[in-house]
């Protein structure tokens, strides 16, 4: 046997199962972390990793700097997300982006796969009045109305979902949206990379599940305000995400 076997046995004799399933959990985050864990990520990856994840920062950590954060506010969010809108925001993760668009949303769904990320948006946004907090499994959005969102949103979210999970969401999503409605998701755009943690999805792969489900892709961009600002990290000269803006211009149909 593998000397990595024999460790993890050793492990779980000792700590038995739950420890040593937290041990696994806590390596997988020092993985994510420096970069070299390999996907998939898988709905139970995801969620026993971002249950032991330290939200202390709120998820701030992933922000380049105030500058960056402020103009992806100011020239992604607010353009799409119209005062008075009835949003869905789907991973909040510690709230790094739930204020602006709770105080631009009439009503506000969060939606988040790990009960602890909805606990501390929760008692984070406890002043506000129109916001809706869901835990789902990872797929199932049928908690949301069908025709009752104008805008979804979620940024460094589908970063980390399975490309079939990925469909699964905007299948849903064609139905929830009401005609004229908008998505803004930020995804994997070159398949998979285990820089970040990056899922198998890709730019051409959104574009054709949007076109499945009756979804029209209005735009993919990995940089804004003249180029001077980048989704991702452009020091290796590599595009590893992409936004993509979509609009429901019809009735959902749902093709399979």
């Amino acid at each position: 046997m593998s000397r990595r076997w024999e460790s993890l046995k050793k492990t779980t004799r000792e700590r038995g199962y739950i420890g040593a399933s937290g041990y696994l959990a806590s390596k997988a985050l020092r993985l994510v972390r420096t970069g070299t864990l390999q996907p998939p990520n898988t709905i139970a990856a995801n969620l026993e990793l971002w249950s032991r994840y330290d939200w202390s920062l709120h998820g701030e950590e992933w922000t380049k700097d105030a500058e960056w954060r402020a103009s992806l506010v100011r020239e992604i969010l607010e353009p799409n997300i119209p005062v008075g809108s009835r949003v869905m925001e789907i991973g909040p993760g510690g709230g790094r982006w739930t204020e602006p668009l709770a105080k631009r949303a009439v009503r506000l769904s969060v939606v988040d796969l790990t009960p602890e990320c909805i606990r501390l948006c929760k008692q984070k946004f406890s002043s506000f009045s129109n916001i809706s907090y869901f835990v789902n499994d990872g797929k199932d959005l049928s908690f949301i109305p069908p025709n009752s969102i104008d805008r979804v949103w979620s940024f460094d979210v589908f970063v980390h979902i399975q490309s079939p999970d990925v469909e699964n969401y905007i299948a849903q999503i064609a139905g929830i949206l009401v005609t004229g409605g908008r998505g803004i998701i930020h995804h994997s755009a070159n398949g998979i990379n285990k820089t970040g943690w990056r899922s198998d999805m890709t730019t051409k792969a959104m574009v054709e599940m949007c076109s499945r489900y009756g979804l029209s892709v209005l735009e993919q961009f990995d940089s804004w305000g003249g180029g001077h600002f980048h989704v991702s990290n452009h020091s290796t000269g590599k595009t590893t995400d992409i936004v993509t803006l979509f609009e429901r211009k019809h009735s959902s149909s749902n093709q399979n």
